[in-house]
């Protein structure tokens, strides 16, 4: 799994390179705000970690790799914070009309910073744990799938019949990478059953996106929360 961990988010990184080509890199970068910048930032320096530590390991520079391990914290917490700061901004903006036909789409980013949360602190909780806490972290990586291939469907390919059928898509081929990381794992490793139960409250949360943000509850929340003196 070291071996293959640093290709498999290189390659994510080179294909998130090519979905946010079109509204983001492409893009004058003064026309865009501060919190994209950031999250996008952060966001980089995350893939760009998850590629060096396995390398680490393998290179047998362990000391390092905890270091790097020590700091890359104050990085989640930054990438979260800046990810809830971006998603406050663009909902703040919005006007009533805007916010009574889109607010349904803020469950996601909102959803996937609790998960990337939760991840980092059960990864960083069971370190000592080496094939748990290495698939923790690779789940962080897995997150990113939905943002990357949802955009490079949506801007390279033919138009899906319906806009679920994107994070149907995604959805199901995350669930499918848990599923195999989690029947993997060694029975006797400490910390599986943390992660096996993470990995199914990971990809329940991810499928409640068709049903709980259009319940007026969800709405009253993103309400409450777009008013929130934060951006």
């Amino acid at each position: 799994m070291s071996r293959s961990t640093p290709l498999f988010t290189f390659g994510l990184l080179l294909l998130a390179a090519v979905a946010f080509w079109p509204m983001y890199l492409s893009q004058p970068w003064t026309t865009i705000d501060r919190y994209t910048h950031a999250h996008a930032l952060l966001g980089t320096l995350w893939l760009v970690m998850l590629i060096l530590q396995p390398i680490l390991v393998l290179r047998g520079s362990r000391h390092l790799h905890r270091i790097v391990g020590r700091t890359s914290l104050l990085l989640a917490l930054g990438f979260v914070v800046s990810g809830l700061l971006l998603t406050h901004f663009r909902v703040s903006r919005m006007s009533e009309d805007t916010f009574a036909r889109d607010g349904i789409y803020i469950y996601l980013p909102l959803s996937v910073a609790l998960l990337f949360a939760t991840a980092c602190v059960l990864g960083f909780y069971w370190r000592r744990s080496t094939p748990v806490h290495a698939r923790f972290m690779l789940s962080t990586a897995l997150l990113v799938i939905d943002p990357v291939l949802a955009r490079i469907m949506l801007f390279y390919l033919p138009p899906l019949p319906s806009e679920d059928l994107y994070q149907g898509i995604t959805f199901t081929l995350i669930a499918a990478a848990m599923s195999l990381l989690v029947t993997s794992l060694p029975l006797q490793a400490p910390g599986r059953t943390w992660y096996r139960n993470y990995c199914i409250g990971a990809v329940a949360t991810l499928a409640l996106l068709f049903a709980v943000p259009y319940s007026g509850i969800w709405l009253s929340l993103v309400d409450w929360f777009r008013m929130l003196p934060l951006t």
